[in-house]
């Protein structure tokens, strides 16, 4: 008997899913409906669950693709929904007889070649009424085109205010058809651009930027398809302006407008209009943005974002002063130093850059990368007492493995090994002597005490300042020699917490960790006493299937 040819396998399925998605995948195909096999290589459905999610799988060539609106589709994984509409298509083909199975696929696009023009047209017709987004494609390609004549640039001008305007909040599905509308006024405009028309797309750009910042507000654009797609908007912009050179101080005043109105999307930077502006623009978007500066900004949002354009004028003019000026109107936070400090590193000001960030330091010993610039520059001048210092003031005031690396690093440089290692275990240990404040500080004393294998000394510590569950283990694992025992009883101690938390994750680790206790007992002699507490256990959770499950699977019972 002739078995159909199946388009593809439960294994592809597997492997576009993964174990996971495809055993959830397989619970749901009583769920599946609306299966529907559009075209060869295309399948549609709607799979029932927490809410009604649309699916579309595509296979040939280049493979299997799976496309569901739940949210973890949206992420771009092939979900359980995909896995299961999958499953019900391939028992339909399988059940089909193998003539129809193997019957070769129409062509539909030779149907529509044999089709007199007038039907085609009146077909077309049809779907673009059906059809939102088909329609919205056809009259962009008809105003680009306009019978021939050139492209009409009313209609494209209208339709793209229709397309780009919101009427309430959009959700993440309304924003995903939003991205398209914009990716299509994007390609219509490129295509004007490549044609000569660069004023209608200066004109079209800027109308549909402005649009779409006022937009995004009522957007749920969490995917950032939105912003995405703008960008080439943004990019034909200032390339049709590039293009026509329009007046510098009406492109000034245009752009510093557009950018006080727009705070986060889409961000103009002037850099990309300095050819267009010219000095006199420049000097002109200058003079408006100082008066803006002067005037009453009453929000955080205002200040900031006027700094943030002072900042780019300032680097587009190469004005490192300037740059340094805008930068040091907002010092509460120690990033702040650090610009300005590159800054004035890249304008070989190196002194002066050295001064900023020993000032910022000081002021915020908690920033990390101001940290390393001034560590980078005294190890390059052969300072490595100052070096030193810089790691000891941070690893006083936050403790890590890291730092505690560094500090040891420094004080190897300067001959002081020992010494600094010393100091450094003291302040530890006085740290988590501390309560309740010392809890961070002792696992960082026996993380440490662990990296440089001193097990006793961080068991001791362990047992003084408390540890956590991956603490012990770690403990036990670097000592199941020297402390069997000790070691085995930590295992059964941490399996016997994790089986009353009860779990199927927690079983699983419980059940290694008596793996391991056994393990241990055979080598240190102690099988009977690890025998008995296994048994205890046993006893105790006797009902729980899964628990006996796992232990089962690993040879335990």
């Amino acid at each position: 008997m002739s078995v159909p040819r199946l388009p593809f396998t439960e294994q592809d399925l597997l492997d576009a899913a993964g174990a996971k998605s495809y055993g959830r995948g397989e619970g749901y195909l009583g769920a599946v409906a609306n299966l529907i096999e559009e075209d060869p290589g295309y399948v549609s459905a709607v799979v029932y669950g927490n809410d009604t999610y649309a699916v579309a799988l595509e296979y040939g060539a280049d493979g299997l693709i799976g496309d569901c609106d739940c949210p973890y589709g949206e992420q771009g994984h092939f979900c359980k929904h995909c896995v299961a509409v999958g499953l019900v298509f391939l028992r339909s083909v399988a059940a089909r007889p193998v003539e129809e199975a193997q019957a070769a696929p129409f062509d539909l696009r030779a149907y529509l070649a044999s089709l007199d023009p007038h039907e085609l047209v009146d077909l077309l017709d049809e779907a673009a009424r059906n059809d939102p987004d088909l329609r919205r494609r056809l009259t962009l390609r008809a105003a680009r085109t306009d019978g021939g004549a050139g492209p009409d640039i009313t209609s494209i001008r209208e339709h793209l205010g229709r397309a780009l305007r919101t009427y309430g909040y959009l959700d993440r599905h309304g924003a995903y058809a939003y991205a398209e509308a914009v990716a299509d006024i994007a390609e219509t405009l490129r295509e004007l651009y490549e044609g000569g028309h660069h004023v209608a797309v200066m004109d079209l750009s800027g109308r549909a930027l402005a649009l779409i910042g006022g937009a995004l507000g009522e957007i749920d654009d969490s995917d950032g398809g939105i912003t995405v797609e703008g960008e080439a908007l943004a990019e034909l912009h200032a390339a049709a302006c590039a293009a026509t050179s329009p007046d510098p101080a009406e492109l000034a005043d245009w752009l510093l407008a557009f950018q006080l109105a727009n705070h986060d999307w889409p961000e103009l930077a002037i850099r990309d209009y300095a050819e267009s502006l010219g000095d006199t623009g420049i000097t002109h978007y200058a003079a408006r943005l100082r008066a803006v500066q002067e005037g009453d900004s009453t929000h955080d949002a205002d200040r900031w974002l006027i700094q943030h354009l002072r900042q780019d004028l300032a680097e587009v003019r190469n004005d490192t002063d300037a740059q340094v000026e805008a930068i040091a109107d907002n010092l509460t936070h120690g990033y702040a130093y650090l610009r300005i400090a590159e800054v004035l590193t890249a304008a070989d000001r190196n002194d002066e850059a050295l001064t900023w960030a020993e000032r910022g330091f000081a002021e915020h010993p908690d920033e990390s990368r101001l940290a390393d610039y001034l560590t980078q520059r005294y190890s390059a001048e052969g300072r490595e007492a100052d070096t030193l210092k810089i790691r000891r003031q941070q690893f006083r005031h936050r403790p890590s493995v890291a730092l505690h690396h560094q500090v040891l690093e420094a004080a190897r440089a300067i001959g002081e090994l020992d010494h600094y290692r010393a100091e450094t275990l003291h302040l530890l240990r006085d740290a988590a002597a501390e309560r309740p404040t010392g809890t961070w500080a002792a696992r960082v004393l026996i993380d440490v005490l662990l990296a440089e294998q001193e097990y006793d000394q961080a068991w001791t510590a362990a047992e003084t300042f408390g540890a956590n569950l991956d603490h012990w283990l770690n403990l036990a694992e670097a000592c199941r020699t020297t402390r069997p025992a000790e070691a085995m009883h930590i295992y059964l101690r941490e399996a016997a917490v994790l089986i009353k938390a009860t779990g199927n994750h927690a079983y699983a680790r419980a059940a290694d960790l008596l793996v391991r206790a056994r393990d241990i007992s055979r080598t240190a002699d102690r099988e009977p006493e690890w025998q008995e507490h296994f048994t205890t256990l046993r006893t105790e959770h006797h009902r729980k299937r899964n628990l006996t499950a796992e232990l089962t699977r690993r040879g335990l019972i």
